[in-house]
């Protein structure tokens, strides 16, 4: 069976309690297959990614999900499908550009930005973790990307493109989840002033619905 991490902060612990997780129970995902890391201690994105990576098993893999997205209405299916190896489940036109011939099976240089919803084998995210703590955080030379607390897709870019430089990655399209940090607020970066959603995307109406719950919530307090 597929297992999955939610990299949380606390902010957002009301919305991993109260909708993703019930969301990924709804589908049949048992509950000791989905595992919590709420940066309680405050690192910062970055750092709290590192400690989560390190947390994992020695084998298998995991799908690592942000607390801010929406699960497709076939995640589970999918993620049990396509869990093996590398995988990307999220793309956006910011980051990735919208190009058709990205998806499916690619290499480590035309891999999606993909870190709201990504299957990583353990043994790289323990072994970006050892990375991250012995090259990147802390050295002068990469200050301007770990001073700040976030960049943790560049680090795992970084990081693949020194020790797994012939590494594939699967984009997989449509997108497992979408990004709705827009609708719920309370991340530790900034407010962007355009939101970044996945641009493959067919369950429109999941998000509609969401909107509509969030309302009522809102409205019930």
């Amino acid at each position: 069976m597929a297992k999955y991490l939610i990299h949380a902060y606390p902010k957002r612990m009301w919305y991993v309690n109260e909708f993703l997780i019930p969301s990924m129970l709804q589908q049949g995902i048992a509950i000791e297959d989905i595992k919590v890391y709420n940066d309680v201690e405050g690192y910062g994105n970055l750092k709290a990614c590192m400690k989560a990576f390190a947390t994992c098993d020695e084998e298998g893999g995991t799908w690592h999900l942000q607390d801010d997205v929406l699960i497709s209405k076939d995640f589970k299916q999918r993620t049990e499908w396509y869990d093996n190896g590398l995988v990307c489940g999220f793309s956006s036109l910011k980051f990735d550009g919208d190009i058709l011939s990205m998806h499916g099976a690619v290499p480590r240089n035309k891999m999606w930005f993909s870190f709201p919803c990504i299957r990583i084998p353990n043994e790289y995210a323990k072994e970006c973790a050892r990375y991250a703590y012995r090259n990147i955080i802390g050295n002068p030379t990469y200050q301007v990307y770990w001073e700040g607390g976030v960049n943790d897709d560049w680090v795992f870019r970084k990081f693949l493109e020194d020790c797994h430089p012939d590494c594939i990655a699967l984009n997989l399209m449509p997108c497992l989840v979408n990004h709705i940090d827009y609708l719920i607020g309370g991340g530790s970066g900034q407010q962007r002033q355009h939101p970044i959603t996945a641009q493959y995307w067919t369950d429109g109406d999941l998000v509609k619905d969401l909107e509509r719950q969030l309302h009522e919530r809102q409205e019930a307090k």
